[in-house]
């Protein structure tokens, strides 16, 4: 398992407080990262200024990045396709993306260019370009309609403490049995399972949360330990 650095608020304001990271506090994060040899970022055509903001650091990095179809008709797909592909690339100062993933499903379900943007990411793939060609998820009802059509090397879901939609051991092993790597994100829920109390939400929400906070202080265990053990332990079932 290896642990990979979600970077939307790097670029713009994201998140349950929807806050953007200054410079100042990225450069922090990044020294940490550097610290704790960690080189896999997540990130996105989508996320403002992301994709620069991780090429100006000198570490070694492995990107995965995520690319939408256009909502408007365009003459060529596969025009617009490399040249998001080389600005990326550009942007990231790398020569090769470790993985890159339709970050809305619908584009591989539903879109009428679907067939050609697989065209593409095994074409990129066999160009060398990627190392892994994916798709980000957020409902499991999708993995069939997408399997359907295309067999990608990543599938990237949610999975938290509050969120096991997608972490039981059968789903799993349906993945790992067709060779597809899985990529967990969400894990602290946008911030919400770092915070110190919760005003908002549900009844059942809060009595989670409470339920969350009481088992921490009783372990003595972090916060954000015990999300990120919480996603370890259900990889290795």
């Amino acid at each position: 398992m290896q642990l990979m650095v979600g970077t939307a608020q790097f670029g713009l304001k994201y998140g349950l407080n929807k806050n953007k990271i200054n410079f100042k506090e990225t450069k922090k994060i990044l020294k940490i990262i550097k610290k704790n040899k960690i080189k896999y970022f997540d990130t996105a055509i989508g996320y403002g200024a992301s994709q620069s903001v991780i090429g100006n650091f000198d570490i070694k990095k492995s990107i995965v990045t995520k690319i939408s179809l256009p909502k408007k008709n365009i003459k060529s797909i596969e025009s617009w396709f490399y040249k998001n592909i080389n600005s990326s690339l550009k942007k990231l100062k790398i020569k090769k993306l470790h993985g890159l993933l339709v970050h809305n499903s619908s584009d591989i379900i539903k879109s009428k260019n679907k067939f050609e943007l697989i065209r593409l990411l095994k074409e990129a793939k066999k160009k060398n370009i990627i190392s892994n060609h994916g798709v980000s998820i957020y409902d499991k009802i999708e993995v069939n309609k997408i399997l359907k059509v295309f067999k990608p090397d990543i599938l990237q879901f949610p999975g938290n403490i509050f969120d096991q939609r997608f972490l039981n051991n059968k789903f799993h092993k349906k993945l790992r049995k067709i060779n597809i790597k899985m990529a967990v994100r969400s894990c602290f829920l946008q911030g919400l399972l770092l915070k110190k109390s919760l005003n908002k939400g549900s009844i059942k929400t809060k009595k989670k949360f409470d339920n969350f906070l009481e088992w921490c202080e009783k372990k003595k265990i972090t916060k954000i330990k015990t999300s990120i053990q919480f996603i370890k332990a259900f990889r290795r079932k």
